[in-house]
């Protein structure tokens, strides 16, 4: 009976993960193909960050990455240590960065200065050209905590054992890159691109005052 109730709420996330997708325009980096990332064009509504000398604003234009959560669910579902979870999902996002660049130098992205995400995925990803920043919103922080490890939880029975050994292993963090670092460094380096990183509507830090 646990069994199906735990599938149940699974296919249940799943399904809302699915409907938020669609309607706030997440798309997947290559169609029909399991990577960690999927990608957003939006309008930065949170609090201002700075990466790699670009300051992001109220309502700079930003690709937003979003995490593929059947990749994720797997990996929370099969893995039985904290540490080997993070290997795994950092395993999977050194695999997806070439497909998440060859996305992001086609036109709809063209101008765009920084990548960021949302994610508890973030000790080691300097390694991989981001960098991880304290997420200065406590209640989004805490909420994404909480739910984070409530999904946890679901699909793993050794969930509760592993979040009381390891209390902020959720703790989530906004992590960031500029563009053309990002292109540069996996291979879909984009001539018109390039020439746009200091432009458009980012400013890099320092240059109002």
């Amino acid at each position: 009976m646990r069994t199906t109730k735990r599938t149940f709420v699974q296919w249940a996330w799943l399904g809302w993960e699915c409907l938020y997708r669609i309607l706030w325009g997440v798309r997947p980096i290559q169609p029909r193909q399991p990577h960690l990332f999927f990608v957003a064009k939006h309008r930065y509504l949170g609090r201002p960050f700075e990466v790699d000398g670009v300051r992001v604003g109220w309502f700079d234009p930003v690709v937003e990455l979003h995490m593929n959560n059947e990749v994720l669910l797997e990996a929370l579902r099969t893995q039985r240590s904290i540490v080997g979870l993070a290997v795994k999902l950092l395993q999977e996002a050194k695999r997806s960065l070439p497909a998440l660049a060859a996305c992001l130098s086609q036109e709809p992205y063209r101008g765009i200065q920084v990548v960021y995400g949302i994610t508890f995925i973030h000790r080691g990803v300097d390694r991989f050209g981001f960098q991880a920043l304290p997420l200065r919103r406590p209640l989004l922080a805490r909420f994404v905590q909480w739910y984070l490890q409530q999904i946890f939880r679901i699909v793993n029975p050794d969930a509760d054992r592993l979040i009381r050994a390891h209390p902020d292993a959720f703790v989530p963090k906004l992590v960031a890159i500029r563009m053309d670092r990002l292109l540069r460094a996996y291979g879909a380096v984009c001539e018109p691109q390039a020439a746009q990183a200091g432009g458009g509507n980012l400013d890099p830090a320092g240059a109002a005052g």
